[in-house]
């Protein structure tokens, strides 16, 4: 059983996402954050998942392929009993660029990952639990290049709702003005587990850099 609550910036209950208008106020009359409309869901969902993994380091580098199978099944219990189907499915691979000899002190190939990503859903599936695009939610290609403790990296990146958002409550992309499909790319260096790195939207022509932790894929 899960219980969600959307709250807005002052802590109040928020029943449909907010907008920024022209004049710079802010107006609630966004789509519905909850399959409810009260700014709260309860529901309970059976999910379960199927992953091949055969992925391996080699020198360090991460060299093979992982596939993950995913979904979702709303028992239709909770707000306004929701009955819905919620699946995904992951492709990655992890492609050495170069031959070599495996065993401590060797080097690490330079790696190309290449991630593909599907999902859907049908039924009453609340706003909350549907897809968004960007990051691990798109199709990305990223050349990893090891250098002595770090690598460095480059990626390039897209993501489409084919048109999906008209199933979704209050259609947020034409709500919020979004284009529905969306590009980036960029460099990156990998120090440990923190990756620092300068990304660019291809649809607003704007850089920013980011920091995070672990691995894109």
């Amino acid at each position: 059983m899960e219980e969600i609550i959307t709250r807005d910036e002052h802590g109040r209950l928020s029943r449909n996402g907010q907008k920024k208008m022209l004049n710079g106020n802010v107006c609630a009359n966004g789509p519905p954050t909850t399959l409810s409309g009260t700014g709260k869901d309860r529901m309970a969902f059976l999910q379960a998942n199927l992953t091949r993994d055969n992925t391996r380091s080699l020198n360090g580098a991460l060299v093979g392929e992982r596939n993950v199978f995913q979904f979702d099944q709303g028992l239709g219990i909770g707000s306004k009993f929701p009955f819905f189907n919620r699946h995904k499915l992951t492709m990655t691979k992890f492609f050495p660029l170069r031959q070599v000899e495996e065993g401590k002190g060797n080097p690490a190939p330079p790696v190309l990952v290449l991630h593909g990503l599907y999902g859907g859903c049908v039924g009453d599936l609340p706003n909350h639990e549907a897809f968004t695009l960007g990051g691990p939610h798109s199709l990305a290609a990223e050349i990893r290049i090891p250098v002595k403790n770090a690598y460095t990296y480059a990626f390039a990146e897209h993501g489409n709702d084919l048109g999906s958002s008209v199933s979704v409550q209050g259609n947020p992309t034409k709500a919020y003005m979004r284009k529905g499909h969306g590009s980036s790319y960029g460099v990156g260096v990998k120090f440990g587990q923190v990756r620092a790195e300068y990304a660019v939207d291809h649809n607003s022509r704007r850089g920013s850099f980011f920091v995070h932790v672990g691995d894109r894929f």
